[in-house]
């Protein structure tokens, strides 16, 4: 039970994982039916199989079938391994994907809008907004949490953050987003998605302020955000976005608003 607790807590904070359940193992093996390991994405491994050469293995093929997003049964000949024990074990591979992370900075009207169709999407979603009255019209969910805490330094979410492929910023000033923004380029490298509202003027000037800072346009920086679907009320912008996340998500093309700066 410690394992599989062990197992929720980790997907729960965002890491992939493959969980290795012995299945069968013959009489002198290490493993005994219902030994399990996990292996995470960022190579950590918790419980055993059996340790020794097996053990090996088996991280070996975890980490594939990690990369590989496949799992599976395998069966070993343990003698192929070059344990003295010989006989068989077969273990299971199940490979376990998170919930994605997604950090909204800003609970306004296109936040407000946006974050429950992130939360049908599969997203794990946490909201940054400094006011107060935020936390009375975004009421936490069971996937979505509310963090209050200044835009001008994003510590309170920072561990989120980092570990967040995907995040849109929307606050209630342009001094705010370009604040935000230049922090989220500091946490990481690189994510998958990084949306902000703004006016295709708006954008040129950011872009220009941080090309003066040394830094180049990030490819993943999806700005003006959105699927040119038309509609510009909060909803319909909410849908845009949610689509064009839906759209990189999955490597589709689609008529990002983005494009369409020059």
């Amino acid at each position: 039970m410690d394992i599989l607790r062990k197992t929720v807590g980790l997907l729960e904070s965002g890491e992939d994982l493959v969980l290795v359940t012995v299945i069968e193992a013959g009489t002198g093996t290490p493993g005994k039916p219902g030994f399990k390991m996990v292996v995470t994405g960022s190579e950590a491994i918790h419980g055993t199989v059996g340790g020794g050469a097996l053990e090996a293995r088996a991280l070996e093929d975890a980490r594939k079938a990690l990369s590989s997003r496949q799992g599976g049964l395998i069966s070993y000949d343990l003698a192929d391994l070059g344990m003295i024990c010989g006989g068989r074990a077969s273990l299971l591979f199940e490979v376990l994907e998170a919930r994605q992370s997604f950090v909204v900075f800003g609970g306004g009207h296109i936040g407000r809008a946006l974050a429950p169709i992130l939360e049908s999407l599969g997203f794990r979603v946490t909201v940054y907004d400094p006011r107060p009255e935020v936390r009375q019209q975004m009421p936490d969910t069971q996937m979505r949490t509310l963090i209050q805490g200044d835009y001008s330094d994003l510590t309170p979410v920072g561990s989120i953050l980092a570990a967040s492929q995907f995040c849109f910023i929307a606050t209630h000033g342009h001094e705010h987003d370009y604040a935000v923004l230049k922090q989220a380029l500091e946490q990481r490298e690189s994510y998958r998605y990084l949306g902000m509202i703004g006016s295709r003027s708006k954008v040129r000037a950011t872009l220009r302020r941080l090309e003066a800072e040394g830094r180049q346009k990030p490819p993943f920086l999806y700005a003006p955000v959105g699927l040119a679907i038309g509609g510009d009320t909060p909803a319909e912008i909410a849908v845009s976005i949610a689509a064009e996340v839906v759209a990189v998500r999955s490597g589709a093309a689609a008529p990002h608003m983005r494009d369409r700066l020059e």
